[in-house]
């Protein structure tokens, strides 16, 4: 009973108090909804009149006419929505200071149109500086007094809600008396709820602080931007992720618009994009980045960029808000153009390099097969750039380049492409040319290199070029022969002197040789890689000593055909001396014969006899090709002394140092020399004392001809004179008959080699071994 009656008394105070306070509150709300409503008007006239004086700005500026005009009928339609506002606020109903307020807002809107239409009739005509002039010194202050006058009646709305908060305060006064009372009366038993209520709530509330600290946190730390909006679309919050990215600092940010923050645009367009959020928004799903995006931070940076943007919803499934993660691929983006640049540009010169060229190359050549177009290929070299790497370094070499084709790169069209194959070899594709403007371009650029002087450190080197052009037309083949024929070309530019210009011709003979030469390389190659050679052997016979201690061998090569057929070494060795397989063929030679001379058992083999082995001038130039035989000698236990070593006279004479430190070493190990071909040079008898030699071998030309020519019969006993007087040994090739044979004798020529004396025949057989055959070559 004694907690009945104060429940009573406190349910009856209550609803005394409800009552009141339901009286003031619903007098309340109607004044605040009228209040609302009048300051939304108010807000939106403002609005209305502040977008038509930045129309007026835009006419004056904007250079277009159809643009000025469609900013016209906008400002005329913000007039009409400007009236059709006032007139909604009239009808709510104005006190009389309200409706003094909007009468004399009424006159000066007026009084301010009269002005804006001057400065429409002038921005129309193109009057910019006068309709400027009226605009600043008019319009915007008669737009000013408006204003004033509506800032005056929200001042008004200001006034009555006071008084209506005045009243309700003093109604509540009431009202808080007849509540305390009741107050008193739940004092206990509010204290005893209170108790566990606070208990609870705090524990609540520990849990929810841990939570939001943790993903306050959480978004600190994260490297992708986050920004949450509420369910207009207005900012609530950024991470300091998306501070760096946007330029915004979370307090300035908030409360604005997402795209005034957040200004996405398109990559190619550079058109500003749709908004995520307000899609996600709308319609209340995810949205994700669509290609080429970029944002534009406040600070003028731009990054590449991809995000998902997602509605936020409560637990009646309401969409409250936003949130935006996006995350800066700009690092991504730059590393995978600049793998792309990489994958086709030259990274010294920063052409184009082969792979790019030659798919450009492609299009040319089906251009010109679809619509008849007529392009040009060039290939050229420069002369003398090996100078320049051997006497200062290849870092000079890389300057040159890179100087020279910054002069080269001015002499191009913009049309044209320039690329880098590999080395000092260049290319370029000249687009839409006929032959004769492309020789043109190719003499401005060889001038241009003739007369580049290159400076590094105290020495200047001069450099040329030779040019291979082919004009690429529908029946041109494909790009593999139209490259063959360029290159071609450029070879045949060296060929004839070095720094000129070839233009390819399907029926020029030089070109026709060096194609065959061409055809020759695939099948080096393959019998370099299958073992498709096979090493001869032809007697060199001791003149004065018919005995077989006095017969001696040189040793040749032959390539196997697919048949079992040999080829003679003088078909293909021309095409492996133009490109450098001479050394190749050279080890294996060296390989190969030793391998068989190890096979026969070397006690059958006569110490004072030899075997001659070519080498050519290629190998003599080869760094690592003394090593090389020096290897071979030690893993195949050969006797040094058996082994003659024949070196040219050209090439002996070519390479002069090298030759005489290559043959000394190999000397010092008990290896012989023979000059071959001896006698064909200019120089011969200046150069012999210089080189130690063992064997002068006499050049054939002379030789088989002797008995008819008495030049080639003296120039025969003058080498054989000067040969013995340096206590040389003289050794005369092609001798192909008796005749000959016999009269060298009589001359005292050491030795002898020829056809009259013994046909080349397998090593195998001639040293009587049983290899295992070799492969053939197909």
């Amino acid at each position: 009973m004694g907690f009945a009656i104060p429940l009573i008394m406190m349910i009856a105070l209550v609803f005394v108090g409800l009552g009141n306070m339901a009286n003031i509150q619903s007098r309340l709300k109607e004044i605040v909804e009228v209040h609302d409503q009048k300051t939304a008007l108010i807000t939106k006239m403002r609005f209305l009149a502040r977008e038509r004086t930045i129309i007026l700005y835009r006419l004056i500026t904007l250079p277009d006419p159809f643009d000025r005009d469609d900013e016209y009928m906008r400002f005329n339609s913000l007039g009409f929505q400007f009236l059709t506002i006032r007139k909604k606020l009239i009808e709510m109903g104005l006190n009389e200071e309200e409706e003094n307020t909007l009468e004399k807002q009424m006159e000066l809107t007026l009084s301010t149109i009269a002005h804006q239409a001057e400065v429409i009739d002038l921005a129309m005509l193109d009057e910019r500086e006068k309709a400027s002039q009226i605009l600043l010194d008019y319009a915007v202050p008669g737009q000013d007094a408006v204003f004033d006058q509506l800032n005056k009646f929200m001042a008004l709305q200001q006034l009555q809600v006071e008084e209506a908060v005045s009243i309700s305060t003093s109604a509540y006064e009431q009202a808080r008396a007849l509540m305390v009372l009741l107050s008193i009366g739940a004092l206990c038993l509010g204290l005893f709820v209170a108790v566990v209520v606070t208990r609870r709530t705090h524990k609540a509330e520990t849990t929810l602080f841990l939570e939001k600290e943790l993903a306050h946190f959480t978004l600190q730390a994260i490297g992708e931007g986050v920004i949450t909006t509420d369910s207009s679309g207005q900012i609530n919050y950024l991470n300091p992720a998306a501070e760096s990215l946007t330029g915004w600092k979370n307090k300035n940010a908030r409360g604005l618009p997402l795209l005034d923050v957040f200004n996405l645009v398109d990559e190619n367009s550079d058109q500003q994009l749709i908004n995520p959020v307000s899609i996600a928004i709308k319609q209340r799903r995810v949205v994700n980045t669509t290609s080429n995006t970029i944002v534009n931070n406040k600070d003028g940076f731009s990054y590449d960029i991809e995000y998902t943007s997602s509605p936020i919803l409560n637990s009646i499934n309401e969409v409250t808000g936003a949130v935006l993660v996006f995350r800066n691929l700009t690092a991504i983006q730059d590393m995978a153009k600049q793998m792309s640049h990489q994958a086709t540009h030259d990274a010294l010169t920063g052409l184009i390099n082969r792979h790019e060229f030659e798919e450009r190359l492609e299009n040319a050549l089906q251009s010109a097969r679809h619509d008849g177009s007529n392009h040009v290929l060039c290939f050229f070299d420069l002369d003398q750039f090996k100078v320049v790497n051997d006497t200062c370094g290849h870092v000079a070499g890389d300057e040159l380049l890179k100087q020279l084709v910054c002069n080269l790169s001015t002499r191009i069209r913009k049309s044209d492409t320039f690329a880098r194959l590999g080395g000092d070899e260049f290319a370029l594709l000249l687009d839409d040319c006929s032959m004769e403007g492309a020789v043109k371009l190719a003499n401005t650029m060889l001038e241009c290199i003739n007369e580049f002087r290159f400076v590094w450190e105290d020495k200047s080197f001069v450099v040329g070029a030779s040019f291979g052009m082919v004009v690429i037309t529908p029946s041109s083949g494909t790009i593999t022969d139209l490259i063959g024929a360029a290159d071609s070309a450029c070879y045949v530019a060296k060929d004839s002197g070095r720094n000129r210009i070839h233009v390819y011709k399907a029926t020029d003979s030089i070109l026709a040789q060096r194609r065959g030469e061409m055809q020759w390389l695939p099948l080096i190659r393959e019998a370099l890689e299958n073992d498709g050679f096979i090493l001869y052997g032809q007697k060199i016979l001791d003149l004065n000593d018919d005995s077989e201690k006095g017969i001696h061998y040189e040793t040749l090569v032959r390539m196997v055909r697919s048949d079992g057929s040999h080829i003679p070494p003088m078909a293909f060795i021309p095409a492996a001396e133009r490109y450098h397989l001479m050394p190749s063929i050279d080890r294996w030679v060296i390989k190969s014969a030793f391998e068989q001379l190890q096979q026969f058992h070397l006690k059958n083999l006569d110490n004072e006899q030899f075997w001659t082995i070519n080498l050519s001038g290629q190998s003599l130039c080869d760094d690592d090709f003394l090593d090389f035989i020096i290897a071979q000698f030690n893993r195949t236990a050969i006797p040094p002394s058996l082994v003659c070593f024949e070196i040219t006279e050209t090439a002996a004479v070519k390479n002069l140092s090298r030759a005489i430190d290559f043959m000394v070493k190999l000397k010092s190990m008990g290896c012989q020399f023979a000059l071959d071909d001896f006698g064909s040079g200019l120089s011969s008898f200046t150069y012999l004392k210089k080189l130690p030699v063992d064997y002068l071998k006499i050049d054939g030309s002379f030789v088989k001809d002797m008995l008819n020519d008495p030049i080639d019969m003296a120039m025969v006993e003058s080498i054989n004179q000067i040969g013995h007087i340096m206590n040389l040994r003289t050794i005369a090739e092609f001798v192909e008959d008796e005749a000959t044979l016999n009269k060298l004798r009589e001359m005292t020529i050491d030795f002898g080699q020829g056809y009259c004396i013994h046909r080349p025949q397998p090593i195998q057989d001639i040293l009587g071994s049983s290899k295992v055959p070799v492969q053939r070559h197909g």
